[in-house]
């Protein structure tokens, strides 16, 4: 008879561990305080537990902690886990800027940590309210002022420089945007959000090649984890498709569009607007039934119809539908047309001929 191996004796499945970020400690005293703390804590109390070594992650030349990029995998234990994560903790109170994030995978269940700074230094402390009146109405001119006084208190705030970009964004000050978003990569590359709000200043000035880079840039800085990664896709097939190049977009477009995202999730508002440009791309490279398909799946979606009206997608539906032969594009042209789309009258009026 065989014997089953007592379940005692199994050993539990390790866990996927990603992890990403860098902190800036800003002086040398501060610097020397963190790897001593690291190094103490490391002997007295962590022991082995630890993901990470010293040296392979301080940089003493700029006072920093930077996670290898873009990011680091690893399979550790739910102990490395907790023992990593909490000595991060514990030392990222010692930054005047960054964060660290990182997910833990155990039977498709996704445990996330962002941890940053938050102190009564003035760099910091300026740095979260200028965060905390950008989610206010009217508050943004006050909310620029903040973060020019965290940027003013610690010139290398990468975050600060961000979310000044964000702001002058919003405040339509693109020139200003683009500034602080190159300045943000300039100090700290390995954040997706900068490439991210500077690929959206160069398209409003169409300058599709130059936003579809940044887009990628975020796209390769940031994990599938992460709305960001998700949008940036997006924006990227958005340029791509403004510069007529379908193909590369359908593979994209269709990952999108089989991801489920919650309601929470920014992309679930962008589903209608992810189907609508794949429908752009099947029609581009005549693949007519899946275009058919896709323009039905976008007009079933709702959610999203700030970002894409219905005159756009009974158009492209009524160009589709025309080159199968059917009839039924006047239908869709004609209501294109009422919604005020020009392009759909005049090719209801040609077309009709």
């Amino acid at each position: 008879m065989t014997r089953m191996p007592s379940s005692q004796n199994v050993s539990p499945a390790p866990l996927k561990m990603i992890f990403k970020g860098r902190l800036e400690f800003g002086a040398q005293r501060t610097f020397d305080m963190v790897t001593k703390h690291w190094s103490t804590r490391l002997e007295t109390y962590f022991k082995s537990d630890i993901l990470f070594k010293l040296e392979d992650i301080f940089l003493t030349d700029d006072f920093a902690l930077s996670l290898p990029q873009p990011h680091t995998t690893v399979m550790g234990t739910e102990k490395a886990w907790r023992g990593t994560t909490d000595l991060f903790r514990e030392i990222v109170q010692f930054a005047v800027v960054g964060k660290i994030q990182a997910w833990c995978i155990s039977n498709g269940e996704v445990t996330e940590i962002t941890l940053e700074p938050k102190t009564d230094k003035v760099a910091v402390s300026e740095y979260w309210l200028g965060c905390e009146l950008v989610q206010k109405d009217g508050q943004m001119e006050e909310a620029s002022a903040a973060l020019s006084r965290a940027i003013e208190k610690y010139q290398r705030h990468a975050l600060a420089y961000e979310r000044r970009g964000y702001v002058n964004y919003k405040l339509q000050n693109y020139g200003d945007a683009l500034y602080d978003f190159t300045k943000s990569i300039d100090v700290n590359p390995a954040n997706p959000e900068p490439h991210y709000g500077r690929g959206k200043v160069r398209m409003l000035s169409g300058e599709w090649e130059l936003a579809a880079q940044d887009f990628d840039a975020a796209v390769k800085r940031s994990i599938a984890l992460q709305p960001i990664f998700w949008l940036a896709r997006l924006k990227k097939c958005q340029c791509l498709v403004n510069l007529e190049q379908y193909a590369p977009c359908i593979s994209d477009l269709q990952l999108f569009v089989k991801r489920e995202f919650t309601a929470e999730n920014p992309n679930f508002r962008r589903r209608r607007l992810a189907w609508y440009l794949l429908g752009r791309c099947y029609l581009a490279t005549s693949d007519l039934k899946n275009a058919l398909d896709a323009f039905n799946q976008a007009l079933s979606i709702k959610e999203g119809v700030e970002l894409l009206s219905d005159a756009d997608l009974f158009l492209y539906r009524g160009r589709t539908l025309h080159a199968t032969g059917a009839s039924s594009f006047a239908k869709d042209l004609d209501a294109a047309a009422k919604l005020g789309s020009e392009e759909a009258a005049k090719l209801l009026k040609e077309w009709k001929k």
